[in-house]
């Protein structure tokens, strides 16, 4: 993807930097900046945020601003303060359509679009922040009809929903990888990614059934019993999340849409819901005492990795759709 963005550690200041632009546009060879409607073309010099970390305030990172007045960073910064993004490399505050950009909303591009924790750093094209800030965004409401909303809600459910399967798949010691997010950006065929991921989560229910027919079997306590339905549970809800976001993509009506998101945000919850029992109680000293040395618990016990993924993930679904 063309111009990565990267979210820098939050510094304990007043401003957010981040690495890539929605006003930063690649067209073949040739890198322009639309800010404020114009078009300059500029000399990109891509720099890591952390080189900026040190600086905590706005006054204090205009230090950065560039004598060149061509010359791009391909990084900005939210400054809490006015909720305003600013150009590190120029020092411009960002204007889309002769309006201000909120910082929230690019806040909320960046947690919505990386499935990785906002701690962490979170690779977004500059082009999938400029489209969620006019899709989402209140400020920019009136710019797009109802069918140019529709389809860029869909394509972002889409891509999201896929890279939290491949997240998970790479974290579920019961799975097997269904591919890589570098595969997802090369234009692979979206539905066969998910497919892969639903026949595991079905393998994974047939697994708690078992699980739970041995447990009872052996006479284990009610409470451990209880976890291995909130697991084969789980399993369900995912498969029905997957399945309501695969239907999006035959949906062209916007109301019907929304009323797909609910359906989609109630699975979202009841997950997260779940998750959290199914961490708080694996986490718990009774399981780390029953579980020790106990081979039929093996698959509960490293589920403790996933589950937070699975919190932050599905906890950024409901923040984000939830404004729709």
């Amino acid at each position: 993807m063309d111009y990565i963005g990267q979210e820098s550690e939050p510094s304990k200041g007043t401003i957010h930097i981040v690495r890539g632009c929605p006003c930063l546009k690649a067209f073949g060879d040739e890198k322009l900046c639309v800010n404020n409607d114009a078009i300059l073309e500029m000399d990109v010099i891509e720099i890591d945020p952390s080189l900026f970390a040190f600086h905590t305030d706005k006054s204090s990172i205009e230090q950065e601003i560039s004598t060149d007045d061509n010359v791009c960073y391909a990084s900005v910064y939210v400054n809490h303060p006015d909720n305003r993004v600013y150009c590190i490399s120029q020092g411009w505050m960002l204007r889309i359509h002769s309006k201000d950009v909120p910082g929230n909303d690019l806040e909320d591009a960046l947690q919505f679009l990386s499935t990785k924790d906002l701690t962490a750093s979170a690779e977004v094209c500059s082009e999938c922040l400029y489209k969620f800030i006019l899709t989402l965004a209140d400020t920019f409401a009136d710019l797009m009809s109802r069918k140019e909303k529709t389809d860029e809600i869909k394509r972002y459910v889409d891509k999201f929903s896929l890279l939290i399967a491949v997240k998970h798949s790479q974290m579920d010691d019961m799975m097997k990888s269904i591919g890589t997010e570098d595969e997802i950006d090369e234009g692979v065929d979206h539905f066969a990614f998910v497919r892969g991921y639903l026949v595991q989560l079905i393998e994974q229910q047939h697994y708690w059934a078992d699980f739970l027919r041995q447990v009872r079997s052996e006479n284990y306590e009610e409470w451990l019993i209880e976890l291995g339905e909130m697991r084969e549970r789980l399993a369900r809800l995912e498969f029905q999340f997957y399945s309501q976001t695969l239907q999006l993509r035959d949906i062209n009506d916007f109301r019907l849409l929304i009323k797909m998101l609910e359906f989609i945000l109630k699975s979202s919850g009841q997950i997260l819901t779940l998750n959290e029992l199914i961490h708080t109680e694996i986490r718990s000293k009774r399981f780390r005492e029953i579980s020790k040395n106990n081979e039929t618990l093996c698959h509960l016990v490293s589920y403790a990795e996933k589950s937070r993924t699975v919190e932050h993930n599905f906890g950024n679904i409901l923040q984000i759709l939830s404004k729709l």
